[in-house]
């Protein structure tokens, strides 16, 4: 079941209006390839150390292909490709690359498959409010709050959502446009 936070967001353009609820990823715990080699390959005769080594040769040849152009299909998990911004220039012989070329990132996209499965029959869980800097535990709890005054006395925290958190590294969250 995937968690979620809800957290308010206000419209820039609309700074007189509360701003609206919306549900932002709450991550349980991250994996490391290890446990995701352990995970993949226990009922197979593949050993989690060999996929581990396959997948760390993988890695290793990703950044040379990038670097030439290159967007790399990884199997039925999807696609890795390089993208940047740049500063404009009013003359294209004023263009220089090395240092207005800016905001270099890779990009993943997953597969249409993957994206299936992972929506295929995906529930969702709603773990906490955050408003203020304040994680309340359940929405329960944060209506009661706002009722009584009084913090509830286990299980908020004072983390920030927007402090990464709630997101997994590399994750784009411009999905959302008032974020």
């Amino acid at each position: 079941m995937a968690k979620y936070k809800l957290s308010r967001k206000k419209n820039p353009q609309k700074k007189d209006e509360p701003g609206k609820w919306y549900a932002i990823p709450s991550t349980v715990n991250r994996l490391d390839t290890r446990s995701v080699c352990k995970t993949v390959t226990r009922n197979t005769t593949t050993a989690p150390t060999e996929a581990e080594s396959t997948f760390n040769l993988v890695v290793d040849g990703i950044p040379h292909e990038v670097q030439l152009g290159n967007s790399v299909q990884l199997g039925r998990l999807g696609w890795i490709r390089l993208s940047f911004g740049s500063e404009g220039v009013e003359d294209i012989t004023q263009f220089d690359a090395a240092s207005m070329i800016k905001n270099v990132k890779v990009v993943f996209t997953p597969s249409k498959e993957l994206m299936a499965e992972i929506k295929n029959g995906l529930t969702f869980e709603n773990v906490g409010v955050v408003e203020e800097g304040f994680t309340f535990p359940s929405t329960r709890s944060y209506l009661e709050y706002k009722e009584t005054g009084k913090l509830p006395a286990q299980g908020g925290t004072g983390t920030d959502p927007d402090d990464g958190e709630t997101t997994e590294p590399g994750e784009d969250e411009t999905e959302n446009p008032l974020a």
